[in-house]
């Protein structure tokens, strides 16, 4: 059943997004046609951007608003969130694709995440990780993703230029217990999960494409770090790597250990990717996850690290930074009993010892996805820019890893995590 809404003005925050033309009345007459109880006819077809510049990198975003009159007569409105490839052939859009970041994020709605709700249901708890998903469709002519519009049950990002207090890092990282847990048991019951989720984006495939940007996005970030105020830089600058040594370390983190407790990383995991409700009193009312596209099997480290590093406030992720460990592993720990995961659960002090041993993934982020997280919204903020050479993009390049609010961040974060040794590799 299509989600009902109100006429409400219809906003779009990103007028510099090229829209496909495909995205038209024709193509959503069929989705319209199986959703919507008693559907006559289209009275009216709207395409904005979803997102505005700066807050997706990876994919185009739209937001589809269609009126429509039932065969009553009755006038409805609905709208959805549809989810494309980037158009175009240049290095950003080559190491999406190498990414298969449109696979991971199909079988994850179509397959996983049923089942990960189902395991919380048949245990006599309704929990729920993410949104519907009405269509996933991959054909030669291209890849999509329909899920219901959130917002129209008023669900709403923070500010991830403010980043998560101690309040909401501890619900998302109860949520991202649920998650871990679930996959976990998932895997325990049904096998290993397709290989798509074994293979991480740092592999030999992809080692041109880090090897062709490598040295000048390196020069440019020890540039940025010097206008950073960082006391005692030196000690930053003699920990610097080179290439093989960046490479191999990379490779290194993301094998796969058999022996060590294992679950599906997000890998993905800031404050656009989460999303919540409240109640009239602005209490949370539910929380979830959105865009799937780097799951990967591994330690639970992953997300951990990533979410610290790009997400929660810098007054209190180091303050907090025990306190909300533990908070993350006593729901793991409750939803694996609940879901009876029969293998070894990692005591408290053995997913500390991880993540120190698994440090190094917070200086990886903290230079890979942090800087275009805390940049303000602006046109130039794309994946082209991110990737492509030449003097004009290394300007773009240095200006958001210079950013008033990264920089705050990461001279209070670099230290943290000098002193938790993710930068003796």
């Amino acid at each position: 059943m299509a989600p009902n809404s109100n006429d409400t003005e219809i906003i779009n925050p990103n007028e510099y997004l090229h829209i496909p033309e495909w995205i038209n009345e024709a193509y959503f007459t069929p989705i319209l046609e199986k959703d919507v109880d008693n559907f006559k006819e289209i009275s009216k077809f709207t395409r904005v951007a979803a997102t505005a510049p700066g807050e997706n990198y990876t994919s185009i975003m739209v937001r589809v608003v269609i009126d429509v009159i039932l065969t009553d007569g009755a006038a409805q409105q609905i709208s959805y969130i549809l989810k494309t490839v980037l158009e175009g052939n240049n290095q950003g859009s080559e190491f999406i694709k190498s990414m298969n970041m449109f696979p991971k994020e199909m079988k994850m709605y179509s397959d996983y995440l049923v089942k990960f709700e189902k395991l919380y249901k048949d245990a006599g708890v309704e929990i729920q990780l993410s949104p519907k998903c009405l269509l996933a469709e991959e054909t030669p002519e291209r890849t999509v993703l329909i899920m219901e519009d959130l917002s129209k049950e008023n669900f709403k990002n923070m500010d991830r230029l403010k980043g998560f207090d101690a309040k909401y890092s501890r619900l998302v990282l109860q949520k991202l217990a649920e998650f871990h847990a679930a996959s976990a048991v998932c895997e325990e019951i049904n096998g290993p999960y397709d290989d798509l989720f074994l293979r991480s984006f740092l592999s030999d495939a992809n080692k041109h494409i880090f090897a062709a940007m490598y040295d000048s996005n390196t020069d440019g970030w020890f540039r940025a770090m010097r206008e950073w105020g960082l006391e005692e830089m030196d000690k930053f600058v003699e920990k610097r790597m080179d290439f093989e040594t960046y490479f191999k370390v990379n490779i290194n983190i993301n094998k796969v250990d058999p022996e060590a407790f294992n679950v599906l990383n997000h890998g993905d995991m800031w404050t656009n990717n989460i999303m919540f409700s409240h109640d009239k009193e602005g209490d949370v009312k539910k929380s979830l996850f959105v865009d799937f596209q780097l799951c990967k099997w591994g330690r639970p480290t992953q997300d951990l690290w990533y979410f610290f590093t790009t997400s929660v406030q810098v007054d209190i992720r180091g303050q907090e930074f025990d306190s909300l460990i533990a908070t993350y592993h006593k729901r793991l720990v409750e939803c694996l009993k609940l879901l009876n995961y029969s293998k070894k659960i990692p005591s408290l002090r053995e997913l500390h010892i991880m993540m120190i041993k698994d440090s190094y993934w917070a200086q990886f982020t903290s230079a890979s996805v942090t800087p275009n997280i805390l940049y303000p919204n602006d046109k130039d903020a794309n994946m082209e820019n991110v990737f492509k050479p030449g003097p004009e993009a290394d300007a773009f390049r240095h200006k958001i890893k210079t950013a008033p609010v990264f920089t705050k961040s990461m001279r209070q974060w670099y230290p943290f995590i000098y002193n938790k040794g993710a930068f003796d590799v």
